[in-house]
């Protein structure tokens, strides 16, 4: 069975908080000490989308803009979800297309693409250009 947590975000810092839940109850009391609740969701689910919003919040702080209020996370959740279940809804997951996108897409080479601070020693180290530095006729470059 997937892990199931409560994502929790705190505005003050831009930060994320997996609350673990157990039998129906979290680990943590929800909303205290400052963390808000976003969603009830399946860690991995989660993780895809911190690691997404991390990109642009740490693109807010070379910025030196505040981080996202909550509710701006929330429709960002939102939209979220609606290309997560797009995605599942629509494609027709083949052996072939689980090849392709094993085959050219990276997580860690794409975050270091996007910005995400984490992964910049990545971006230096295989001198990997920006993500949107990318050719949009060529159907790798411009789908991985």
């Amino acid at each position: 069975m997937k892990e199931l947590i409560l994502l929790e975000y705190k505005e003050s810092k831009g930060h994320w908080h997996y609350n673990p839940v157990k039998d129906h109850k979290p680990k943590d009391e929800p909303d205290t000490y400052g963390w808000e609740t976003i969603a009830f969701t399946e860690e991995e689910k989660a993780s895809i989308f911190a690691y997404m919003m991390d990109c642009k919040l740490q693109r807010r702080e070379a910025m030196k803009q505040p981080p996202y209020t909550a509710e701006y996370i929330r429709k960002e959740w939102k939209l979220f979800c609606y290309m997560y279940n797009r995605i599942i809804k629509s494609l027709e997951i083949t052996p072939e297309l689980k090849e392709q996108v094993s085959k050219n897409f990276n997580d860690v080479d794409s975050l270091a693409r996007l910005g995400h601070g984490a992964f910049s020693d990545v971006r230096e180290e295989k001198e990997l250009p920006w993500a949107w530095e990318y050719d949009p006729l060529d159907y790798k470059d411009a789908n991985f």
